[in-house]
């Protein structure tokens, strides 16, 4: 088999491996702030239900200080989780790209591979023949 082709598929692998590699951090970023999305979410439930039985904080504007809080955080979150969905995105195609090359050097492999066999086969029984023939 071709050395260069050996070569080129361990480039090409290392290069796949690098791009799942990526993705799987952007998914995992992407996770954690949905978990801090839901968890916003819970304070924010568990919030209410604490300012409708404290008057006091209506009183002072502390419920409209927490409503504030959360949406800022929410807004702050949603828009973190955008730029990760949209470089996710970016790192889904490459990640196609390189998918893509990886089979067709899977491909050129396995063809090169079996073109060597071939050729070792013919040149064994080509032997086989020529002892035979010498045997005569």
């Amino acid at each position: 088999m071709n050395n260069d082709l050996i070569e080129l598929n361990v480039i090409t692998q290392a290069r796949y491996q690098k791009a799942q590699a990526a993705m799987q951090a952007l998914q995992a970023e992407e996770n954690k702030l949905r978990g801090m999305l839901d968890d916003l979410s819970a304070q924010e439930k568990s919030g209410r239900e604490v300012m409708q039985t404290d008057k006091t904080l209506q009183m002072t504007g502390g419920d409209l200080t927490w409503n504030n809080w959360i949406g800022r955080n929410r807004k702050i979150l949603n828009h973190q989780l955008a730029n990760i969905l949209v470089r996710k995105e970016m790192a889904f195609k490459d990640l196609q790209s390189h998918f893509g090359k990886a089979d067709v050097m899977e491909t050129l492999l396995d063809h090169a591979e079996n073109q060597r066999r071939q050729k070792r086969q013919r040149a064994l029984v080509n032997s086989v023949i020529d002892t035979k023939l010498s045997c005569l």
